[in-house]
């Protein structure tokens, strides 16, 4: 529950756990990220599922930010030229749902401590091996 809360909103799987701080910081951090690059380039062609599709897969890792920004772009007509700090924009998005990804794997890591700690011990991992 709390990968597919991180995914849907950066940040909130940490405070579905009870890790409030991290959640805030990763909450702020990815949509500070994910937002700067739409400033940069512009909603209608920051987030583009059909032109940068590679790009857009990252994008989707953001979750409710992508979506919001492909809602949005999908008022506006696409008649404008490309810029070069259009290629930028995608850069700065895609690495905010890369980070996401990351911070997926993090609330994976942090979201049943007992059971990490059965799997590694006190003093490292558990060997079956009897040695």
């Amino acid at each position: 529950m709390a990968a597919i809360l991180t995914w849907l909103i950066p940040g909130a799987g940490h405070f579905y756990i009870g890790h409030r701080a991290r959640g805030v910081i990763f909450m702020v951090v990815i949509a500070l990220t994910f937002w700067g690059g739409v400033a940069i380039g512009g909603v209608r062609s920051t987030v583009q599922p059909r032109e940068r599709r590679a790009w857009f897969m990252a994008q989707v890792c953001t979750g409710v930010h992508a979506f919001a920004t492909l809602a949005i772009s999908r008022q506006f007509d696409d008649s404008t030229p490309r810029l070069p700090a259009d290629d930028v924009a995608v850069v700065y998005t895609g690495i905010a749902g890369l980070l996401n990804v990351l911070v997926i794997f993090d609330v994976l890591s942090r979201g049943d401590p007992a059971a990490a700690f059965a799997t590694t011990g006190p003093r490292g991992p558990v060997s079956k091996g009897g040695t």
